[in-house]
């Protein structure tokens, strides 16, 4: 019986994550120079507070996107990296890495579903 209620639970708890978050693959196909990552692919993720993150699923480490997402980080509300640990250098600007706005632009959007 403890281990149906067990179950149970852990169901509903798998439930409320999933409907308080909203996720999307992107890859570098899709973006192609505008790509801004070290990685192929990523998930980008909408929490219910608004704040978005990247997300590699290979190593379940998570990137923030916007400044909400930032202060989480820095106040070790979520275990995150800084995203400029996987940004790459812009070709066209020597010294700058990619930006992120077309990406957190992308997951913004997640955050109105």
């Amino acid at each position: 019986m403890m281990k149906i209620q067990s179950l149970f639970v852990l169901v509903a708890l798998i439930a409320q994550t999933a409907g308080a978050a909203q996720i999307v693959t992107i890859s570098k196909f899709q973006y192609g120079k505008q790509w801004a990552f070290d990685k192929e692919e990523l998930q980008l993720l909408c929490r219910a507070d608004r704040s978005v993150f990247a997300l590699n699923m290979s190593t379940l480490m998570q990137y923030p996107l916007n400044e909400k997402a930032n202060s989480e980080m820095q106040s070790g509300q979520v275990k995150a990296v800084p995203v400029e640990t996987i940004l790459l250098d812009d070709p066209a600007i020597p010294g700058r890495k990619m930006s992120i706005a077309p990406f957190t632009a992308r997951a913004e959007q997640l955050c109105d579903k």
